[in-house]
């Protein structure tokens, strides 16, 4: 698909295809050179030196933070609450739609 760094205009075609997304004939030539212009960059960086770093996967040092999961029990003001605001429901139930 690649050739020296080119995308031709079949390849876009075809990618759009496999997309399943419609693009005109100008949007095809934009999108070829575009294309192009993104596996030259890549190619720059396959250049740069990158011996001794260590590969990286988040930058900033931040973590997921997660809460407990705890069951707690809710009044009957907020269960009518619930209820009364659900789309579709009977009575005291809320109605989904069946799943098999």
């Amino acid at each position: 698909m690649v050739d020296d760094k080119k995308i031709s205009i079949e390849d876009v075609e075809h990618i759009a295809e496999l997309a399943r997304i419609e693009i005109s004939k100008e949007e095809t030539e934009k999108f070829a050179g575009e294309l192009s212009d993104v596996l030259g960059y890549i190619g720059q960086l396959k250049e740069a030196d990158t011996k001794g770093v260590e590969p990286v996967s988040q930058v900033t040092g931040l973590v997921n933070v997660l809460r407990d999961d705890i069951a707690k029990s809710s009044d009957e003001d907020t269960r009518k609450t619930m209820i009364d605001n659900f789309p579709d429901k009977s009575d005291d139930y809320i109605k989904v739609k069946q799943v098999m």
